[in-house]
């Protein structure tokens, strides 16, 4: 039995991935560039020496339920398909995480669309025209 591929088409980012891009957008911003366990450590809420300055992040323990397995297959998964790629630093001799122009349009795009979720709902529901009515049986409509 053949395993059918997925495609692009079928992928869906999920809020977990937002997170893990917004959290390397920021760290990028700031001219840091992190390991798949330094953002394990940031989301996971992990405070030492070296995570503790980034605690005022947004992101900063948001998935503090996530395994380090997990977050790592999500990053890999969004390196896989280009919203994030590695850097190489001769230096250290190390990948670091960078974002790339598509995770950067999409976290824009899904920042843009969530700030206005709700007034637009909003908007949506006052438009309809619907109401909600609290009707209260009155013991003089009765007779």
């Amino acid at each position: 039995m053949r395993m059918k591929k997925r495609s692009n088409k079928e992928f869906s980012l999920t809020i977990s991935h937002y997170k893990i891009l917004q959290t390397i957008n920021d760290l990028n911003k700031m001219q840091k560039y992190p390991t798949s366990k330094g953002v394990n450590n940031i989301l996971g809420g992990k405070i030492d020496n070296e995570t503790k300055q980034y605690s005022n992040l947004s992101t900063y323990g948001t998935l503090i339920s996530y395994p380090g397995r997990k977050l790592c297959s999500y990053i890999l998964n969004l390196v896989r398909r280009e919203y994030l790629t590695y850097i190489y630093d001769k230096n250290s001799d190390g990948m670091y995480l960078r974002i790339t122009e598509k995770g950067e349009t999409e976290l824009f795009l899904y920042t843009r669309k969530s700030k206005t979720k709700n007034k637009g709902d909003l908007a949506k529901f006052k438009s309809s025209g619907a109401l909600i009515h609290i009707i209260k049986n009155n013991e003089n409509d009765e007779k």
